[in-house]
């Protein structure tokens, strides 16, 4: 087979999905499972290559991000901080296989200490600190704010020294996903960040959260100035009927503090 003809088999091939998806609404791809295949194998990856020791799971919901960094070999400490008691619930019960995995006392974590009024949405993945946008509501009725949690709040530096004795000597890799609530957690955190060897966070394009002060631009003017560089970007939420990313999650580290 000469080199026209395979390009002619895989445009081919590429339309037969286009149309077996647009079809059925399935969307199937079969590629090797290298990094830039997958989010999770590339932050774990980047964690071993950066020297990261200890995890700050900020927003941990029921335990996704830090179980994917053990299934991909992740040998140092997770802190996770949830406050949605029905998501910590779960979330407990997942850490318990993990030694090295620690989840903290039931709070959130913001930009002052005393307490805060989550609202919780019926799938807790949505749940945050501030209100959900009716217009999102609206086509996807599992954020729908079902029932509201009061709970402790701390900021993290405040906290954060119960759970980590020797902060000084700890390669931190700080992340934040807590769903438009983001720059309380910042402004609560400039020890913690000032330390950090790298930076986990989620990233408004178009908030759905009602008074969401941190937004693209903002993010990257601060990862710029504290001396972030990105490493690795994510699609995470999609408006299905326009097709507008609504948020990626971010992934920078200094790359003073190289391992």
């Amino acid at each position: 087979m000469n080199i026209l003809q395979r390009i002619l088999q895989s445009k081919t091939l590429e339309r037969s999905k286009r149309f077996v998806g647009k079809q059925s609404g399935l969307y199937l791809k079969l590629k090797r499972f290298t990094p830039s295949a997958s989010e999770d194998l590339r932050t774990a990856m980047l964690c071993k290559h950066m020297g990261i020791t200890h995890v700050v799971d900020i927003g941990a919901n029921t335990g996704q991000f830090a179980e994917s960094l053990y299934d991909f070999g992740f040998q140092g400490r997770v802190l996770s901080f949830e406050p949605v008691e029905a998501a910590r619930q779960e979330l407990l019960q997942r850490s318990a296989a993990y030694p090295l995995w620690e989840v903290a006392e039931r709070c959130a974590i913001g930009d002052q200490d005393g307490s805060i009024t989550m609202n919780v949405s019926d799938d807790t993945v949505f749940s945050s600190a501030l209100p959900i946008k009716d217009s999102y509501v609206s086509h996807n009725q599992k954020s729908r704010i079902v029932r509201q949690e009061e709970v402790p709040a701390y900021r993290i530096d405040s906290i954060l020294p119960r759970y980590i004795e020797d902060l000084e000597a700890a390669r931190l890799l700080l992340k934040i996903d807590t769903q438009g609530f983001e720059k309380q957690v910042i402004d609560g955190a400039p020890e913690t960040l000032g330390r950090a060897i790298g930076l986990k966070i989620e990233i408004p394009l178009y908030a759905i959260y009602e008074n969401t002060e941190f937004q693209f631009y903002d993010i990257m003017d601060l990862a710029r100035s504290q001396g972030f560089q990105p490493y690795s970007f994510h699609v995470e939420g999609v408006d299905l009927n326009t097709g507008r990313v609504n948020t990626i999650d971010g992934l920078f580290f200094r790359e003073s503090g190289k391992s």
